[in-house]
């Protein structure tokens, strides 16, 4: 395996790999400064920038998860496919521009790329979780998600097409990852769990969800980004215009699956204020509710049928739900509710995980049950 880059070694890194490139955003021929970029659970990641303020992100891929070390092996060709994923939305042009950074260079050797710094953004996650909530943002991300799933959508495209996309984007090694730590590990490990875990009913909705996850309803896939929390997402500090990032997890899948998981980053936030008693939880709601609409009306425009708009309504619900109980239970730290008081904390976390089996319950019934779910959560008056 090439050798792993460091902060000594990514600025010589850089110039070398962009030098024979035109109108790359960083002055090669001067002298760069790195700094390692924390927070992400796979890979490494590292700022270069030059004097002038010019800069590049370098993303490279150990062949084992990052946070767990070498003992837990995983394919480096997760990085290969995620370049993969920003070539295809590349081809809908004014689409990639808008919502997705641009890749200056890919080493297929060292397994790295190196790709547009975002550093007027910040992660829609943190901005959630300190009470900034912008509808523009929402709205942007309901029809990012609408372009990306109608242009690749299986009733959209030809037969030929569909089969490339399922195998191109089986990504069967990070599935299998998302379905121990989504719909599985929380409930046989955690104590909380254990009447879930001995319902037969509520365990069988959960696997109902898995086979949904799997591509079970073959009338009904897209490609997806796969993991698209608000941890997948930078929004600009003074536009609020959005950038989607890391789609190592993408899946040629069900479209509820990006829905559903961006929808439950924004009903935890608001599980989070609800219990401080933050006024910003009604701007949650609203731009959940933006987020669907928006979805919905370009799905809709596009020529997406019906019945199949109902199925990812559904299904968007159910996926929100695994997120938000899996948080709930521990398994997500950033997503998690953070509370300092370890009664609220925990009467917090109780709330919430009732909010995702609400939705796991009832994810028939569609948005309604996660909003009324959400509801609940409010009116719990948490007996501390």
């Amino acid at each position: 395996m090439t050798a792993l880059l460091t902060v000594d070694t990514v600025c010589s890194y850089v110039a070398e790999q962009l030098r024979d490139l035109p109108d790359v955003p960083v002055s090669t021929g001067s002298s760069l400064t790195a700094a390692e970029v924390t927070g992400g659970n796979l890979n490494y990641a590292f700022a270069v920038r030059d004097p002038a303020g010019g800069g590049v992100f370098v993303k490279q891929a150990p062949d084992y998860i990052k946070v767990l070390g070498p003992a837990a092996a995983l394919t480096r060709q997760r990085m290969r496919l995620e370049v993969q994923v920003y070539t295809e939305w590349t081809a809908h042009g004014s689409v990639a521009a808008t919502y997705f950074p641009r890749v200056w260079k890919f080493d297929e050797e060292a397994m790295a790329f190196i790709m547009e710094l975002l550093d007027s953004h910040e992660l829609l996650q943190k901005r959630l979780f300190e009470g900034h909530v912008e509808e523009a943002a929402a709205r942007s991300l309901g029809d990012c998600m609408a372009q990306m799933h109608s242009r690749t959508h299986c009733s959209k495209i030809s037969a030929e097409e569909c089969q490339r996309l399922s195998a191109a984007y089986e990504n069967r090694l990070m599935r299998d990852i998302q379905l121990e730590f989504v719909f599985s590990k929380c409930y046989r490990e955690d104590a909380r769990a254990e009447s879930l875990r001995s319902d037969a009913a509520f365990m069988s909705q959960v696997e109902a969800i898995k086979d949904i996850y799997n591509g079970s309803v073959t009338s009904n896939l897209a490609l997806c980004h796969g993991d698209l929390h608000a941890g997948s997402v930078m929004v600009d500090d003074r536009s609020a215009a959005v950038k989607i990032i890391d789609p190592e997890f993408a899946v040629f899948g069900p479209p509820g699956l990006d829905v559903g998981s961006l929808l439950s980053t924004y009903a935890l936030a608001y599980c989070f204020h609800s219990a401080l008693q933050n006024s910003c939880k009604k701007e949650l709601l609203h731009a959940m509710r933006v987020i669907w609409e928006t979805y919905l009306a370009a799905m809709k425009a596009a020529g997406i049928a019906a019945d199949l708009l109902k199925s990812t309504e559904q299904e968007a619900v159910a996926f929100a739900g695994c997120e938000i109980a899996r948080t709930a239970l521990g398994l997500a730290y950033e997503r998690s509710l953070r509370l300092e008081d370890a009664a609220l904390k925990a009467a917090a976390e109780k709330s919430a995980l009732a909010v995702g089996v609400a939705c796991i319950q009832r994810f028939r019934e569609g948005m309604p049950a996660l909003m009324e779910a959400l509801e609940k959560f409010d009116a719990g008056a948490f007996s501390t």
